[in-house]
């Protein structure tokens, strides 16, 4: 299985948000997963009291269905974040595109003082599996609360994909917390995060015994890519 971290920098215009993603998504081979960050297509600026009402809820459609039909064309699959408008709220949202079929996005559950001033919040985390890879998603703060984490690995998922956006200095402590979730419920963590300054935490691939297989350099839009092996996920009695 083949893992890409792509690490970038959202802005506030989806159409150049878009491209960014298209661009980064280019060189994917067949089967590949490419994981970007929380807000990605969007943007992400919930300080700012206007953040939602300056997006058009059809771009984002637009910009979502463009994607999927490059997502199609090149055969991979790809993670990404953005506000996402559905049955009359803005969610904070995670999308799983694919070429083998359409999934349900993931809306974000636990939600900061600054997400509920504009987001409602999720209800469910949906289980995928996807060519016989059981996968998950969380979203940035609910990194810190271990039990969700605990309840993917019940549901034998292997990989759980952290779609981030958390650029302030003292964040850079979850470095801990990602190898940790990785080591406790034995599955590989990929954790990519907005490159935007001042960013210390960065974006990480991280094995189930804890091992740093990709770790992206701070503050610089990136792309890399691991190979793993599924095999290494095993069950908690072990």
């Amino acid at each position: 299985m083949r893992i890409t971290i792509a690490q970038m920098c959202p802005e506030r215009d989806i159409a150049h948000n878009k491209q960014k993603i298209l661009s980064l998504l280019k060189s994917s081979l067949p089967d590949e997963w490419v994981a970007f960050p929380e807000g990605a297509l969007s943007g992400y600026f919930p300080e700012e009291e206007a953040f939602l009402s300056a997006i058009d809820p059809r771009e984002i459609e637009e910009a979502i269905e463009e994607i999927q039909q490059e997502v199609k064309r090149l055969r991979c699959h790809c993670l990404l974040g953005t506000a996402l408008f559905t049955n009359r709220s803005w969610y904070n949202a995670a999308l799983l595109q694919s070429y083998l079929g359409e999934y349900p996005a993931y809306r974000k559950i636990r939600l900061s003082v600054l997400d509920r001033k504009h987001f409602a919040p999720g209800s469910e985390v949906p289980v995928y599996t996807v060519d016989d890879v059981k996968l998950s998603m969380q979203i940035c703060r609910e990194l810190v609360f271990p039990e969700p984490w605990l309840a993917l690995k019940r549901q034998d998922v292997q990989i759980i994909f952290h779609i981030n956006n958390a650029i302030k200095p003292y964040d850079q402590v979850w470095e801990h917390l990602l190898i940790a979730r990785a080591v406790e419920n034995r599955v590989f963590v990929c954790s990519v995060n907005n490159s935007a300054p001042p960013q210390k935490l960065t974006s990480y691939l991280i094995s189930p015994q804890g091992e740093v297989l990709l770790r992206a350099q701070e503050r610089t839009e990136q792309r890399l890519s691991c190979e793993i092996d599924l095999r290494e996920v095993k069950p908690l009695s072990c």
